[in-house]
């Protein structure tokens, strides 16, 4: 049997992680009838990543001796977080369709209400309907996720190898 690296590993899992998140929420009904939830749960879901990446280099610095780079600890987290949004991607796109395929709309209409409550003008509500009904198109999703998953991982990595060699005791 074929032993994928540390990379892989902790990418399928992360991916995996974060969409056991999406799965909870929805049945804890943070997707459909508890959207005012909804709307604050899913930030929690950004500490997926936090605790995959640190693990994974803490693991790789093991490998390693303690010897790793900057530049080592960013390849490794870039691939985790690649890794995981590509299977998040394919995940949200399986959820969208076919889990909860309304939970888009639900949420538009809701924050819509929200506007119209708060005072909002025609023309301010329209634009946002518009925009998010867009932003929530399924290639727009996997392209801000594949983008948005990557590059937030990356950020997560740089700060976390940052610490990690802050830290590090010098031989």
């Amino acid at each position: 049997m074929r032993k994928f690296g540390i990379e892989i590993t902790y990418g399928i899992f992360c991916g995996l992680a974060m969409s056991a998140w999406i799965l909870i929420e929805f049945f804890l009904g943070f997707h459909t009838t508890s959207l005012e939830i909804g709307q604050y749960s899913g930030f929690f879901s950004f500490l997926v990543p936090v605790i995959f990446i640190f693990v994974a280099l803490r693991k790789k610095q093991l490998q390693t001796n303690g010897r790793l780079s900057i530049n080592d600890g960013i390849n490794v987290g870039f691939q985790i977080a690649l890794f995981s949004s590509i299977i998040f991607a394919v995940f949200l796109y399986f959820y969208n369709h076919h889990i909860n395929p309304d939970w888009i709309e639900r949420m538009v209409e809701w924050q819509r209400k929200n506007l119209i409550l708060n005072g909002a003008s025609d023309d301010e509500i329209g634009r946002f309907t518009e925009q998010n009904r867009y932003r929530n198109s399924v290639i727009a999703q996997g392209i801000m996720n594949l983008v948005n998953s990557t590059g937030i991982g990356v950020g997560i990595t740089i700060i976390e190898i940052s610490v990690i060699k802050f830290f590090q005791k010098k031989y």
